[in-house]
């Protein structure tokens, strides 16, 4: 019974993507289900890098469709898979986010494709509102990468050990990720990863960059508190370090509406330069679900972010940012 528990944590860490996803088909140990999202998202005043719109809104609104399965191939050994596109408003292509197939040996499990790299686990900590994500910095600590080789293991519902690797055939900049989640009995999680790209950044050059990343959790009836910090180097010619950070704070007012505050910065640290702050920010969120499927929210983020600016286009900025949003998930 244990092994079937752990099995199902995995898997369904693996598939994770809308909790109501439609089952389609389940007979013979072979489950199909199709599940997705259709979000409108307006910003005002300015876009979520705090550069003030020219006009009334920036549109946001995006949509996901999902496709997961299992089968299960004998005693303890199942197989499974997942594919989801993102398509966003205006946008006549589609964006592909996973795309990843595996095997689960009694909660040891192996997939190959498009997924996340083993730092999310630990960046999830914080990510939690409409501006957070701050601490998946590299391609090597990203999510929905393509070309990974990942093993995640669950051990007693308590411990989650996760490894990754990229392969790249451009460039010569393989990643790799390692990372640990360890979950206490009164409400505590502790993470920690490691990721690393080989960059080939001139002729001359062949640094790596990694990322060190850290986590704690803490949910408490309806208080949920999270908060990450990262440092690490982005391995280009100029030794640019970096450091970020995430807090964030939850609160279930009732079974329908909750509230959120989160804070974030990320600092670049380049030789012989001044230290450049790309994000920092608060973020004040507040979320009403009409039922399972139907949630609307606002969001403001009050940036306080230098200045970046690529040619003559300014690319990050310090206006503040609203954004309104209507998610109906199925």
């Amino acid at each position: 019974m244990k092994k079937a528990v752990l099995a199902s944590a995995v898997f369904a860490a693996l598939v994770s993507g809308s909790t109501l996803a439609a089952t389609v088909y389940k007979a013979d140990g072979t489950e199909l289900k199709i599940g997705g999202r259709v979000e409108f998202r307006g910003d005002f005043n300015a876009t979520d890098k705090g550069v003030e719109i020219d006009g009334t809104m920036k549109d946001k609104t995006r949509a996901r469709l999902n496709i997961q399965g299992k089968t299960e191939i004998s005693e303890g050994l199942t197989g499974f898979a997942r594919y989801e596109d993102e398509q966003a408003a205006g946008d006549s292509e589609l964006t592909q986010r996973y795309m990843f197939a595996g095997l689960d040996f009694d909660g040891q499990a192996i997939s190959f494709g498009a997924q996340d790299m083993a730092a999310v686990q630990v960046s999830s900590f914080t990510d939690i509102g409409q501006f957070t994500g701050l601490q998946k910095y590299l391609d090597a600590s990203a999510d929905h990468t393509t070309g990974v080789v990942a093993y995640r293991g669950n051990f007693n519902d308590a411990l989650n050990l996760q490894a990754t690797y990229k392969a790249n055939s451009e460039d010569d900049a393989d990643s790799y990720g390692l990372s640990a989640v360890y979950k206490l009995p009164m409400g505590i999680k502790l993470g920690a990863a490691y990721s690393a790209d080989d960059k080939q950044v001139s002729s001359s050059s062949n640094d790596d960059a990694y990322q060190a990343l850290f986590g704690l959790g803490y949910s408490m009836d309806a208080l949920y508190l999270g908060a990450t910090y990262s440092f690490g180097d982005t391995g280009e010619a100029d030794n640019e370090e970096f450091d970020v950070i995430e807090i964030a704070a939850q609160y279930k007012l009732t079974d329908e509406a909750k509230i959120q505050a989160i804070y974030g910065k990320t600092t670049n640290k380049p030789d012989g330069s001044a230290d450049v702050d790309y994000d920092n920010f608060v973020e004040l969120g507040g979320y009403y679900s009409f039922n399972a499927n139907l949630t609307s929210y606002v969001a403001y983020k009050i940036n306080s972010g230098d200045k970046v600016t690529s040619g003559t286009e300014t690319t990050r900025d310090d206006e503040d940012t609203i954004r309104l949003g209507l998610k109906y998930a199925f």
